[in-house]
């Protein structure tokens, strides 16, 4: 059941996403036509925020309300000791990382090596586990008045692992979640809104998130349920809902779905009087109505409710249900009759990646798994159809290989394997390629990416390249030199003065100076050689590829007489070089021009890397 369970917390706050904006552009990549007021904020196209090192942060959260097996659920702390616990990051490393994949795919944004506590009044940890590196999915536009970045959201659903307890203060809530989940597990859910892009609050949001069990089998990136989706021009995103069959209730989360008031606080805007139903549009049948809009709700709730309120679905309602779409319906003050704001598909059917971003290197072999449902069951039998296709260069270019079971199996899901092959230099100065791995049913007349634009899989297939077997700062330079360009405060000029009025910073490491990265040779090689999850992975940005990062490595390795890595290199010898350092396989792993496989740059989005 994942974090939509009966057994739940609920926590808000904010988050700080200090983000590098010198990296949206693509034509920024370009050493040679690279200039320094590109790393100025403003109209010189540093963008809004320059100087950004990548740095992903929790800020004031706290758990709001406390859910429990029999259904209630309280915001007081004298009631259930869950409440009020602080939601921090883990105070044993350094900040966690937020990742684009691509300057040409910003839709997918990834948080990297997060870990979450639940910590009592006086410190003590109640609960701790790291967070599955994941991105943001239902990326939304529209969400409130307030337009732009300031007024978008998006959602990461992931898991923790290696969850530990160490006393759940009393708390039923925490004691059922403990017992409920698999151990070492636990779901989790977050919404990010609200950034805001100036003045003293510059690069802080709103999250607003749920954690509860998770059991053995489930995906860790989205509940198996019913999915309901808006029409297009609408200002809401999708919603999903779980039955639970033992209790007869419907979970439904709104919470990335409806649209905020910014100015009143808390809660969601009034979108009309809502109700969930299930059967055709004309014969649809209400299974209660969604009491959304309390001073401070959203807060306390996340938009997770269950329906129907005060009482269980009735014989009639769940044998319509489950058979039959679901339907979110308003009907504003003064309407005759309700319509549908969003719906499930016809049929049901809803299918979606398991792991949904990839970076690979020539030659490299992933899996990940397509999972298909119908009225929330899993669809068996089913013949999954594959499209790949670039996103901003022609079909003509190199398309990885991928193979998937001919059919799905018992449990709705079927493998998928993607193969990458080299791309070459298609984009001159911006290695590998962008793909969009698009996916349908033969059986189902539902296009998933037609049906949620964000339901796909994006693929960054790395370029190979040929290295000298004793490389030189010649031959490093370059890649050193573009990521100096792109995160100039620990990585650019000293000094760097971006902001007016302001004191200059000192970046940690010029990686455009030769002399400055040897004397931090040792500690760039260690952070080359990290696991991609880990927070001090180099370089932030996760896209340098598998052949050059064995190129920096031999080259910090590889020293003169003077004990310095070598000014100049072997002329002319070469050797073919491979991702010996390879990603680490793990079940899920994240990060446009295309978003939805449209063709739209998207920039400074709100929950993304700028």
């Amino acid at each position: 059941m994942s974090y939509l369970h009966p057994v739940r917390v609920h926590f808000s706050g904010h988050f700080r996403a200090d983000v590098s904006t010198v990296n949206n552009d693509p034509a920024h990549f370009d050493n040679d036509n690279f200039r320094s007021n590109f790393q100025i904020p403003g109209a010189t196209n540093g963008w809004w925020q320059p100087a950004g090192t990548g740095a992903w942060r929790l800020v004031d959260c706290k758990v709001t309300r406390a859910c429990r097996a029999d259904g209630s659920s309280t915001s007081d702390g004298a009631e259930d000791a869950a409440v009020d616990l602080a939601v921090r990051e883990a105070a044993d490393r350094s900040s966690a990382k937020m990742v684009d994949l691509d300057p040409d795919q910003q839709g997918v944004s990834m948080v990297f090596g997060l870990a979450i506590r639940l910590v009592d009044g006086q410190g003590r940890m109640v609960a701790q586990g790291d967070f599955e590196s994941v991105a943001f999915f239902d990326l939304n536009f529209r969400r409130s008045s307030a337009g732009g970045p300031a007024g978008a959201s998006a959602y990461y659903q992931s898991v923790l692992t290696n969850v530990g307890w160490d006393d759940p203060v009393g708390s039923l809530c925490l004691a059922q979640m403990k017992q409920a989940s698999t151990p070492g597990f636990l779901s989790i859910k977050f919404i990010t809104d609200q950034y805001v892009l100036g003045g003293q609050n510059r690069g802080y949001g709103r999250i607003t998130g749920t954690i509860g069990p998770y059991l053995t089998g489930e995906p860790r990136t989205f509940v198996i349920g019913r999915h309901l989706t808006p029409g297009e021009q609408s200002g809401f995103a999708p919603v999903d809902c779980l039955l639970d069959h033992d209790r007869r209730k419907v979970l439904v989360d709104v919470g990335n779905a409806l649209p905020v008031d910014v100015a009143s606080g808390d809660f969601l805007q009034s979108s009309g009087s809502l109700t969930l139903a299930a059967g055709s549009a004309e014969n649809a049948v209400a299974l209660g109505p969604l009491d959304y809009t309390g001073t401070g709700d959203f807060a306390k709730s996340a938009g997770v409710y269950e329906l129907p309120t005060g009482r269980t679905l009735t014989d009639a309602e769940l044998a319509t249900l489950t058979v039959h779409p679901l339907r979110l319906q308003s009907q504003p003050d003064g309407a005759n009759a309700p319509v549908d704001i969003m719906a499930e598909s016809d049929d049901g059917v809803y299918v979606r990646a398991e792991r949904f971003v990839l970076r690979l290197d020539p030659g490299i072999s992933e899996s990940t798994v397509l999972i298909a449902t119908r009225f929330g069951l899993p669809f068996a039998g089913a013949t999954p159809r594959l499209q790949v296709q670039p996103f901003s260069l022609p079909d003509t270019s190199p398309l990885p290989m991928t193979t998937i079971d001919a059919k799905t199996g018992a449990d709705g899901r079927a493998t998928l394997t993607v193969t990458a092959v080299d791309p070459g230099r298609l984009r001159g100065f911006i290695d590998g390629q962008v793909y969009a791995i698009t996916f349908s049913l033969l059986e189902s007349d539902t296009v998933p990416s037609d049906f949620d634009p964000g339901n796909f899989i994006s693929l960054l297939m790395f370029s190979g390249m040929m290295a000298p077997a004793s490389p030189g700062w010649d031959h490093v330079h370059p890649i050193f030199e573009q990521y100096s360009h792109l995160y100039p405060r620990p990585h650019g000029p000293d000094p760097y003065a971006p902001f007016a009025g302001l004191p200059p910073s000192h970046p940690v490491v010029n990686l455009d100076d030769y002399d400055s990265v040897v004397g931090f040779a040792r500690h760039i090689a260690r952070a080359l050689a990290l696991p991609i999850d880990h927070p001090n992975h180099m370089p932030v940005t996760r896209d340098l590829s598998g052949a050059k990062r064995v190129l920096l490595l031999n080259w910090l390795s590889d020293v003169g007489t003077d004990g310095k890595p070598k000014r100049t290199g072997a002329p002319a010898v070469v050797v073919a070089t491979q991702a010996t350092v390879a990603t680490p396989a793990q079940p899920v792993r994240f990060a446009a021009k295309a978003f939805g496989v449209r063709r739209e740059l998207i920039r400074h989005a709100p929950a993304s890397e700028g």
